[in-house]
């Protein structure tokens, strides 16, 4: 990913310089320009991810930039962000709503407007070597699975539907292969156990032999034998039967396999990782998973959360993927930063899964170059529970209205839902005290 180019139109050098710095820090470029006719020069050598402007320049205002941009650049204008003081807040919001993205009030705290930022634009390239979120969590399990890949343990993966299970399995498998002396050819066999009949599931996993049941014609080798010698990854291990459990413990306790219609033993050796989206304690204290099997596959227990607990991936996610559509089509669309903003109002019980597919849907449907989810009317995971996505179809209220009303009972729900208190309330949130409090105060909030 290339590192993003912010331009930032600030006449105040002690604060141009300060926004300079700071977004260097992040892994932006910038240009860094102090008037309207150096911004539309600028303007004239790129496309800007982001244009970051004050609203009053010396020689115009921030309608004469808008008009530049809109006359340059259509339907496809850049986001196009402005700074605003006080006195200034009326005609930032009318130009809001002529086609500018967004405004921010003097003085804000850079933390506030950095975390901004990333869902404006694409993030920069601090985020290159990550693959599976820029969440705090993700970044700890990428650590995790670099540490436990030269490890001869078996990995147990647990989380809900679509959060990602065999892409961590895909990296642990590469992780392995990356081990000196590893064969980087390292094979890698998965099988989901949901997917395959019960009576079937037992010559998937172990093989068979010619004549061992009717229908099986010639020789069948198991997925063990399959993956002797490299990955083994059984999906969905929970919907294993009791019986089969019972086997496999044999052959994980044991290192050999034996074919259905066989009595001669292969030895196998497999770097096992199984994955679930249920609770496998919660069914070994019930009975319908054996307790020992469960200790035996847990070598390393890995919990990936849901989408919705890590709510920094989002905006890292749907760039990623509005990317990898661009490179499939060879388009050049852009997501547009209110898509973000509406994601992290959603459930998403479908988690990673639901969004791309979201993306996608906002993608082919796109008109332009933005990707857009208000093209087509997109759903929620469940309507009524959001206010925000049940008055998608209510076209009368300007955008930024719109938007600041569902961020308002956004914030007034979960101050309820956490009796007032401001430090639980902005965990929840992933956001700071400090930054809390000023939504709080923008939308006349009671503390």
């Amino acid at each position: 990913m290339t590192t993003p180019t912010v331009l930032v139109v600030e006449d105040d050098p002690i604060m141009g310089e300060s926004l300079q710095l700071r977004l260097r820090l992040e892994n932006y470029n910038v240009d860094l320009v102090s008037d309207l006719c150096a911004a539309r020069k600028a303007l004239q050598t790129r496309l800007y991810p982001l244009v970051l402007s004050d609203i009053r320049l010396p020689d115009g205002d921030g309608g004469s930039l808008l008009a530049t941009m809109l006359e340059r650049y259509g339907g496809c204008c850049p986001p196009l962000v402005f700074m605003t003081g006080y006195g200034s807040v009326e005609q930032a919001v009318r130009l809001v709503r002529q086609g500018a993205w967004d405004y921010i009030q003097k003085p804000f705290d850079l933390d506030a407007l950095i975390q901004r930022i990333g869902e404006w634009m694409p993030p920069g390239t601090h985020d290159d070597d990550a693959w599976f979120g820029i969440s705090p969590a993700s970044q700890a399990l990428e650590q995790l699975i670099d540490r436990i890949a030269s490890l001869d343990l078996p990995v147990l993966i647990q989380g809900e539907s679509g959060t990602g299970k065999e892409l961590v399995a895909q990296h642990i498998r590469a992780r392995i292969a990356a081990q000196p002396g590893a064969r980087h050819d390292l094979p890698m066999v998965a099988i989901n156990c949901a997917a395959i009949h019960e009576g079937l599931l037992e010559s998937e996993l172990f093989g068979h032999e010619a004549g061992a049941f009717t229908g099986a014609n010639k020789r069948h080798h198991g997925v063990f034998e399959r993956a002797n010698g490299g990955v083994l990854f059984l999906d969905e291990i929970g919907d294993m039967s009791m019986p089969v459990q019972a086997k496999l413990l044999r052959v994980l306790q044991d290192g050999q396999v034996c074919r259905l219609g066989s009595e001669k033993d292969l030895h196998v050796s497999v770097r096992l990782i199984c994955a679930t989206h249920k609770r496998l304690d919660k069914m070994a204290e019930t009975g319908s998973f054996r307790r020992d099997l469960l200790f035996r596959i847990s070598g390393v227990p890995i919990h990936l959360p849901p989408l919705r607990e890590r709510a920094d991936d989002i905006a890292w996610l749907a760039h990623r993927r509005v990317q990898t559509l661009n490179a499939k089509t060879g388009q050049s669309k852009r997501l547009d930063p209110r898509f973000v903003s509406w994601a992290k109002l959603q459930p998403w019980e479908g988690n990673v899964r639901e969004l791309f597919s979201a993306l996608d849907r906002a993608y082919h449907f796109a008109s332009d170059c933005w990707v857009r989810w208000e093209r087509f009317g997109m759903p929620c995971s469940n309507p009524g529970s959001s206010t925000f996505a049940a008055r998608a179809h209510n076209v009368a209220t300007p955008l930024g209205d719109y938007l600041a009303r569902a961020e308002r009972e956004y914030l007034t729900q979960v101050m309820s839902e956490r009796e007032g208190k401001m430090a639980e309330t902005a965990e929840v949130l992933g956001i700071s005290r400090k930054t809390l409090w000023e939504k709080l105060r923008r939308h006349k909030i009671a503390t």
